[in-house]
């Protein structure tokens, strides 16, 4: 057997995760007493809810640690529809707890996608969408909007409609909003044209609503219209990783389905996970049962003031603004062509964050991870002091572009 025949075709088609590819560099900088300023990975950080960590020792000390229902404890599974305020439109049959949003969407990619099947993703997809997608033999497609603007990478109907006469046989159509790298947000009005245009055309509207309580300067979570037309076409994906302190490494995600597709998500998960850790749901049945707390967001709201202000006047530069999630979009097209101190031709927004993180120890994730060159992603969860040197830090670097 060849080497090239030992590992699967469909493994050659994406790269390892950039955002964890740069949470192991953060950390090898320290190790290495390096400058680090880390604007990489989309965590939130800070202590975890003291009601959530005592859930959490409880589980374990009364023993909850046997298996569960596939589909996630029923106590969770209520809880989940009354965290989104959707216990009037579904049951707790419609409810998927996984090991993760991740989880969820790939649930979501192997229980109605056949081979070959197109999937359409927003014009910036997350960086595991197009890999998950692959491993579910479908067919990823970014959908480009036809009219660019500057500050602007939104698609409107038009724009999956065009994709849609094209691809007669995608499957589904997935938006992330808040918008995973870009911080855009779709209105009311453009969530619902969209998710019409995918009932017109009977292909599933995949909604990963990941950020959905961290939308700032006193705006609305845009969400889905609900009823007997847009329900069998609807999937909601959420999780625990964005909304509270430290809980990514819970695990703990769910997506709310038809009642035909949530099975199907049900049978497959019954056999390759079993269902989520029960510790871990016992937490998470606390977390999102307790009335919210906005301190996170307040604190983020306070952060991305903070970052748009000390990122003024970056040179080769354009910030763009951030009216939710926690990421600071930057279009550094500008910085194509020009050459760093020591001669090398900075050519893609790959070479831009290597510079960055080399000279100056500012770690962001690249574009190109997000399938847009020309563009970085910073995560302003991180420090105050951080943000302030981080900014002067890519200041004094970019300035050295020539």
């Amino acid at each position: 057997m060849e080497p090239h025949e030992r590992i699967s075709a469909k493994m050659s088609k994406f790269r390892p995760s950039l955002t964890l590819a740069l949470k192991r560099l953060a950390e090898e900088r320290r190790r290495q007493k390096l400058p680090v300023y880390d604007f990489g990975l989309g965590e939130t950080k800070g202590e975890l809810h003291e009601a959530i960590k005592q859930a959490g020792e409880r589980a374990f000390h009364e023993q909850h640690t046997m298996y569960s229902d596939p589909a996630g404890m029923p106590e969770l599974r209520q809880a989940v529809l009354k965290w989104l305020g959707q216990e009037n439109a579904y049951g707790i049959d419609n409810v998927i707890i996984s090991s993760g949003a991740k989880q969820s969407l790939f649930n979501t990619f192997l229980a109605i996608c056949n081979p070959a099947d197109c999937v359409l993703f927003d014009s910036a997809p997350w960086v595991s969408y197009q890999p998950l997608a692959v491993a579910a033999y479908a067919f990823p497609v970014q959908v480009i909007p036809r009219e660019r603007h500057e500050q602007d990478l939104k698609i409107v109907p038009e724009d999956l409609e065009r994709n849609l006469r094209m691809r007669p046989h995608a499957k589904l159509f997935l938006l992330n909003n808040p918008v995973n790298p870009t911080a855009q947000l779709y209105d009311q009005d453009e969530v619902n044209a969209l998710l019409d245009v995918c009932v017109k055309h009977r292909i599933y509207f995949v909604y990963d609503r990941l950020y959905w309580r961290l939308v700032f300067d006193g705006r609305k979570f845009p969400e889905p219209r609900i009823d007997d037309r847009t329900r069998p076409w609807l999937i909601q994906i959420d999780g625990m990783s964005k909304n509270f302190r430290r809980t990514g490494g819970l695990r703990i995600g769910w997506a709310v389905a038809p009642d035909d597709t949530a099975k199907a998500m049900v049978n497959l998960q019954s056999h390759y996970t079993s269902g989520p850790a029960t510790p871990t749901q016992v937490a998470a049945i606390t977390a999102i049962s307790q009335p919210y707390d906005q301190g996170l967001h307040d604190e983020l709201q306070a952060l991305r003031d903070l970052i748009q202000k000390e990122s003024e006047g970056m040179p080769h530069t354009r910030v763009w603004p951030t009216p939710a999630t926690f990421y600071s979009f930057w279009d550094v097209r500008a910085c194509l062509g020009k050459r760093t101190p020591d001669g090398k031709t900075i050519s893609s927004s790959d070479d831009v964050s290597e510079y960055l993180c080399t000279s100056s120890g500012v770690i962001t994730a690249s574009g190109t991870g997000f399938m847009q060159d020309g563009y970085l992603r910073l995560s302003f969860a991180t420090p105050r002091e951080d943000i302030v040197q981080g900014m002067a830090a890519a200041k004094d670097a970019l300035g050295k572009l020539r």
